[in-house]
């Protein structure tokens, strides 16, 4: 069931060590982790949220009365000239469908662009490229990244990587793009 969004306030704010559960159980319930896979997943939130991991940031949309319903997870790109890498997406399933997922990326976007070019002039993410990832293909597409790379049977033998792109700067600001 898709939720009426109009009749729901919902906002983005940082993520704290209190949503912790919620998120997880985002990232399950959307099938982008099985509950044997979140190893690396709660260590990254972990570090966010006692400040060993730098430079990372975890957001949260929470809606009025249902609590967190969304997550993103965005970090700098190692070993890169001021790209960042949006690593983790996720709505919870009852929640798809009513703009939540763009509001955290236009969040996502909105701070990187706010702490300027010499931080940040990229960003990209990375998803699959199974008929499955097929609408996130699309959403993102929708969003103005550009696909940018496919890295074949990266996931499996019949899973490529998909990595979309999108500068942060306006051409000319920051370094050529």
């Amino acid at each position: 069931m898709v939720t009426d969004h109009n009749r729901v306030d919902t906002r983005t704010r940082a993520a704290r060590a209190a949503d912790a559960t919620a998120v997880r159980d985002i990232a399950v319930a959307t099938g982008l982790f099985q509950p044997d896979e979140l190893g690396d997943f709660d260590a990254m939130y972990a570090g966010y949220c006692d400040g060993s991991l730098t430079d990372h940031a975890w957001l949260v949309a929470q809606a009025d009365g249902v609590g967190v319903i969304g997550a993103a997870y965005y970090a700098p790109e190692p070993f890169s000239d001021r790209v960042w890498n949006l690593y983790f997406l996720g709505v919870r399933p009852d929640h798809h469908g009513g703009g939540i997922g763009g509001v955290l990326v236009d969040t996502v976007e909105q701070a990187l662009r706010e702490a300027g070019a010499q931080v940040a002039r990229v960003l990209i993410v990375e998803t699959s490229s199974t008929e499955g990832f097929e609408s996130t293909r699309g959403f993102y597409r929708k969003l103005g990244f550009d696909q940018e790379a496919r890295i074949r049977q990266f996931y499996g033998p019949d899973d490529d990587k998909i990595v979309f792109w999108k500068s942060l700067v306006e051409p000319g600001v920051g370094g050529t793009v």
